[in-house]
């Protein structure tokens, strides 16, 4: 039975129970794949948060500041360069080898749009076998634990803790004049939580780009994956997507088996080029109707462009068993062609369970306001999210009420490139600000991000609610356009206009947004889901 159902319908399975599920929890580990148990094993002492907190103050220590970052983008080819024979030193300082990272078993997995995703997909299928799984990914939407999963769920507060300053102790010793960065910092960690605890298969995300991500530094993986590609971070991985797919396929290894969602016919020709040249076997993953599903099944994560997703993670999974010599119960043991297959009941089962927090997420309170929450931040996702959103608004039958538009895109993205997308949603204002939660900065905070200035953000702001304007067919009065200093006092002004009317909020351009605003709704504690 094929998957393919239309559109309208996929999004009424998915919309209710997914949805519901979802809220984070500031004093949990709640936001995470398994959404189910994330209150096991939460509780901690008073000394060993202090000691977390202490941790993170440290972790956002090691950010680049707005003007380093502007200064390091104009030696980013020596940086670059430079990136993994210095991760290297600091495993060796950890005494991590080679050998323990190639026992990690390891999807590694780079691309643009989707990888979050399409790592979330593959991580539940193989724990739903009972695999003991270990998943990182960035960024995080509201704890930075979220980045480093065992088993779907976030490390808790006094594992990250222990093994941040066992990391830090012995960084800061043999390496004081050049300490790792923020994103260098945590993939250490994470390799060392993931061989501390043993899993049997790691799911590896890439940061950015690829070739010179600090993810790169392992060997050996049993299978790499590129996800959709799309203009992002084109500062650093250039302007066309040829340039941006020689960057992701730089995780090729020589023997390890490579799949790809499929993509422009330019940024194809580089990904088979680069397949050659590293002597990687290679295949396009193909549609999902391309795969005979058990039953029908409703995807954990909403929306039509996941489909993509799916065939990729079940190609990533089913090429690991063949590599890993682990047979799946009910998936035929036969040559790697990346050619569709039977799916059985118990993997429709992980598909559906998986869960995916601010991307295609929907939160209704018991107020007058609905968010629709999606991380999209390129042109390619903007267009998703755009016709997700005009599902949910139909079939939610929201379509006569107020529509604010919350955006805001940060870095090197520019906002004309992706507001345009969201012009036939009907919005009637729109609100932007940093991605900063409040208007002081806590350097213990999860939240915090020091990689842009605050008068940068602002710009951006005004930059994104002019982009809006312009956009529009009709005239925009001044007060349809607000831009506010920080998250929360945006979240104040639109739970305002929620006491006299009916809203519908699109909460978009930044998955540091989104986090943020799911930060607020779960600490709104005269709110809840309805």
């Amino acid at each position: 039975m094929s998957i393919i159902r239309s559109f309208g319908v996929v999004s009424r399975f998915i919309h209710y129970q997914p949805t519901r599920l979802l809220l984070p929890s500031t004093s949990s580990t709640a936001c995470g794949v398994n959404q189910l148990r994330m209150t096991s094993g939460s509780a901690v002492t008073s000394s060993s948060v202090s000691r977390y907190e202490e941790a993170v103050r440290l972790l956002n220590s090691l950010q680049s500041n707005a003007a380093t970052i502007k200064k390091l983008r104009g030696q980013r080819e020596n940086l670059q360069a430079m990136n993994l024979p210095q991760c290297r030193k600091y495993l060796e300082s950890l005494k991590i080898f080679d050998n323990d990272l190639n026992a990690l078993n390891i999807i590694h997995v780079s691309g643009t749009k989707g990888k979050g995703s399409t790592c979330a997909y593959a991580e539940a299928i193989l724990r739903h076998q009972g695999l003991k799984t270990g998943l990182y990914t960035s960024p995080h939407l509201v704890h930075v634990r979220e980045r480093i999963r065992i088993d779907g769920d976030p490390v808790d507060e006094k594992t990250f803790a222990e093994e941040f300053f066992h990391v830090y102790d012995i960084i800061k010793k043999e390496h004081s004049e050049n300490m790792p960065a923020y994103f260098k910092f945590l993939t250490l960690l994470a390799f060392r939580i993931f061989i501390k605890m043993n899993v049997q298969v790691v799911i590896l995300e890439v940061g950015i780009g690829g070739e010179y991500d600090c993810t790169n530094v392992i060997e050996q993986p049993k299978v790499c994956g590129v996800t959709t590609l799309d203009y992002d971070h084109i500062s650093i991985l250039g302007s066309k997507l040829s340039e941006i797919a020689w960057h992701k396929a730089g995780i090729f290894k020589k023997g390890v088996p490579a799949i790809y969602s499929p993509t422009t016919p330019e940024a194809e020709e580089v990904l088979l080029s680069r397949a050659t040249d590293k002597s990687t076997s290679i295949y396009e993953a193909p549609p999902v109707s391309a795969y005979h599903f058990a039953r029908q099944i409703s995807p954990g994560i909403s929306g039509i462009h996941q489909f993509s997703n799916i065939s990729l993670a079940l190609q990533l999974v089913r090429v690991w068993s063949e590599k890993c010599e682990f047979a799946l119960p009910g998936i035929e043991k036969r040559e790697i062609t990346g050619k569709g297959f039977d799916v059985p009941l118990w993997m429709c089962d992980a598909i559906e369970l998986c869960r995916w927090p601010g991307r295609s997420q929907v939160v209704t309170t018991d107020g007058n306001i609905t968010y629709l929450l999606d991380g999209a931040h390129t042109p390619k996702s903007m267009e998703a999210c755009s016709e997700w959103a005009a599902e949910e608004i139909a079939h939610l039958k929201k379509e006569k009420v107020k529509k604010i538009l919350l955006f805001q895109c940060t870095a090197d993205r520019c906002p004309s490139t992706l507001i345009q997308y969201l012009k036939p949603l009907g919005i009637s204002q729109i609100v932007s600000c940093p991605t900063q939660l409040y208007s002081s900065v806590d350097k213990s905070a999860d939240s915090t991000n020091l990689n842009a200035s605050k008068d940068e953000q602002m710009d951006k702001a005004q930059q994104c609610v002019k982009s809006w304007k312009e956009s529009m067919d009709h005239k925009v009065s001044e007060d349809q356009m607000k831009v506010f200093d920080c998250i929360s006092t945006a979240f104040e002004f639109i739970e305002e206009q929620a006491s006299s009317q009916e809203v519908l909020v699109i909460v978009t351009g930044s998955l540091h947004l989104v986090g943020g605003v799911l930060n607020l709704i779960s600490n709104n504690t005269h709110k809840k889901l309805v």
